[in-house]
């Protein structure tokens, strides 16, 4: 069976990473919770989160929670976007301990901050986080007291004269090695020179950094120079002169890169990590970063325990068109011409998704859903025609008017994939964007290369697919018309779980994508279903409900979690009463459809309207560049 390199083959009920497990696959494995018995899921019980009070350092404050909620031996572990993490007791969701942290963002070259987590990690009886203050956090699983604090991991950065802006991005780790790669970049004009860190857990001490963008005033060498030919190499050709000067005037760059903000995914066999990194900035204008732009909109291999590049997968050279490869990575063993290789799978905002053996980053196999609208993108397709455009200082240019995009600013695909049973699930959709380039000649996080972006409201509709791991053929598709799709897929019992924004928990039978079950919420579902036991060895499913207002951070209702479960006696099911819950504890604020509050024009403001990573917005499904 196709899956992890050996976590999948162990039957597991424990959710410990954003994505289930260090190999990122989105899966897990249990037998009470299956076709057969997926219709009888009732509500065991609802945590409405509290509304957040003010945050020192937060310059906007978030609502409510969008982290994938990790469960532990009958744990449930949530961290909301005020940063408060809490334990839960997975029976009825009682509070084990609950913890917020202080934040100390003094002398830092950070951008405006905003409550906004993308996820947390279980490792070693630790829960992990990634903190707005460049600093990360260990509390003890069971107690909730503070193990780890290691701090001011983005100051003094060498060739860095941008600011940073947080990622709430899931630490990842590799025997005692922690991994950081919360260096989001602000997306801005005054974006950071962004990076991934390693760090001895037990002493805080960094042991080696590898950086996404060029120093400040650029280097002509930069490609050969970060990626040696006699012990490195990629896709894309080196560009001398790549990322010119970063803009640099008067001691600030206008340009720069970061890693991706979801999970990273580590092979603990060969001691490498595979990242994803976000889109250049500023996003929509080039004027200051020709060339290709490498390592951005990458899939990069680092050995885990010094931080040297052994490949790099670019995906999309000079990108104008917010196309980071953000979401997951993950690894699967898979069938390649009789042989067996671990490869990594990795789904790109561009809409493909592919296939890289892990350890040459050789492409195995790459899928381009027909499905997915392709309109104004020529560099997205550069793994397809091999070719793209390294000086166009933006979309159309020297036009500066308004441009359709497909796929739009939200991408062709915007969520986690699962891994299983032999197939890639992932959830494609079609957002076309109307955008109108904007200057960047102004220093500031605000300044994005977008001056407006409207989604075309008409061409929203997601089709899930199941792909051969080994192939990429397709063996089915499911399609939901009307919305995108945002959040993640949850394989587990032979299903595949997916969350839309429609409403509906849906679960598709893993092997020929009919419907086991079909469960209404009655609210925009923005985020997926995780998998765990209780204490008692019962199943259970938590689901996430944001605020319909999530697009924009500052604004909505907390929302809360669901813990669902199969009954233990005679109880009615999910489907009859879960909506009129729903109903009664958040009223009105969850049955506005969402197309009324995120299916939005999208203005420039005070605050950065491409909604780069972390950042608030209208009319983006998450502040995050993909983003993320």
């Amino acid at each position: 069976m196709v899956g992890a390199p050996s976590e999948a083959a162990q039957p597991s009920v424990n959710w410990t990473y954003p994505s289930a497990n260090m190999f990122g696959t989105g899966t897990v494995s249990q037998t009470q919770v299956t076709p057969a018995t997926v219709g009888s899921l009732q509500l065991a019980w609802i945590l409405p989160f509290a509304a957040s009070g003010p945050v020192r350092g937060l310059t906007f404050l978030g609502e409510g929670a969008i982290a994938p909620p990790l469960v532990v031996s009958g744990v449930v572990y949530v961290m909301t976007n005020d940063l408060t993490i809490m334990a839960l007791n997975a029976e009825d969701g009682s509070t084990i301990w609950s913890y917020q942290p202080q934040l100390n963002t003094t002398g830092l070259p950070l951008s405006d901050l905003a409550g906004h987590v993308h996820g947390i990690t279980y490792y070693e009886g630790n829960i992990w986080a990634n903190l707005p203050d460049c600093s990360a956090l260990s509390l003890n699983a069971l107690t909730g007291a503070v193990v780890e604090h290691i701090t001011r991991i983005c100051s003094g950065i060498p060739g860095n004269d941008g600011k940073y802006n947080y990622s709430g991005t899931p630490p990842v780790f590799y025997k005692d090695i922690f991994i950081w790669s919360g260096s989001d970049d602000s997306s801005g004009t005054d974006s950071g020179r962004g990076f991934i860190a390693g760090y001895n857990i037990t002493t805080g001490t960094l042991l080696w950094r590898w950086y996404v963008s060029p120093p400040a005033g650029g280097e002509i060498d930069w490609d050969t120079d970060e990626c040696p030919p006699q012990t490195c190499h990629g896709n894309v050709a080196p560009y001398p002169g790549d990322w010119g000067t970063l803009g640099y005037t008067n001691g600030t760059t206008r340009a720069g890169g970061g890693p991706d903000w979801d999970q990273m995914a580590v092979d603990p066999t060969d001691g490498l990590v595979f990242a994803g990194t976000a889109n250049p900035a500023p996003e929509g204008n080039a004027t200051y970063r020709p060339g290709p732009d490498l390592f951005s909109d990458s899939i990069v291999a680092l050995n885990a325990t010094d931080g040297h590049m052994l490949w790099y997968f670019q995906s999309t050279p000079h990108d104008l068109y917010d196309f980071d490869c953000g979401w997951n990575v993950a690894l699967a063993n898979i069938t390649v011409s009789g042989q067996n290789e671990t490869a990594v799978i990795k789904q790109c905002k561009n809409g493909y998704v592919y296939a890289l053996d892990a350890q040459t980053g050789k492409l195995i196999w790459q899928f381009d859903p027909p499905t997915v609208a392709r309109l104004n993108t020529p560099n997205a397709d550069f793994t397809s025609t091999g070719t793209y455009n390294a000086t166009e200082k933006w979309n159309d240019y020297p036009k500066a008017g308004t441009i359709e995009q497909c796929p739009g600013i939200e991408g062709g695909i915007e969520s986690d994939i699962a891994i299983a049973y032999g197939r890639v699930f992932v959830a494609t959709h079609n957002y076309c964007t109307f955008v109108t380039v904007g200057p960047v000649s102004e220093i500031g996080p605000s300044y994005v290369g977008f001056s407006s972006a409207v989604p075309d409201q008409e061409s929203a509709n997601t089709t899930i697919y199941a792909l051969d791991a080994s192939s990429g053929n397709v063996d089915w598709k499911y399609s939901v018309p009307g919305v995108p799709y945002r959040g993640w897929l949850t394989a587990t019992g032979g299903m595949v779980f997916a969350s839309s924004l429609d409403g509906y928990i849906i679960a598709l039978d893993a092997k020929s994508g009919a419907v086991d079950g079909s469960f209404y919420v009655g609210a925009g579902l923005y985020e997926g279903v995780t998998v765990g036991t209780s204490s008692a060895g019962n199943v259970m499913l938590f689901q996430l409900l944001s605020s319909p207002s999530y697009s924009n951070s500052t604004q909505g209702v907390p929302g809360a979690l669901l813990a669902l479960d199969l009954p233990q006696s005679s109880t009615s099911s999910l489907e009859v009463y879960l909506p009129w819950v729903l109903a009664a504890v958040f009223g009105a604020g969850f049955t506005v459809l969402v197309a009324a509050r995120f299916l939005q024009p999208r203005k420039p403001s005070g605050v950065d309207p491409s909604h780069a990573r972390g950042r608030p917005a209208t009319a983006r499904m998450h502040p995050c560049r993909s983003h993320h």
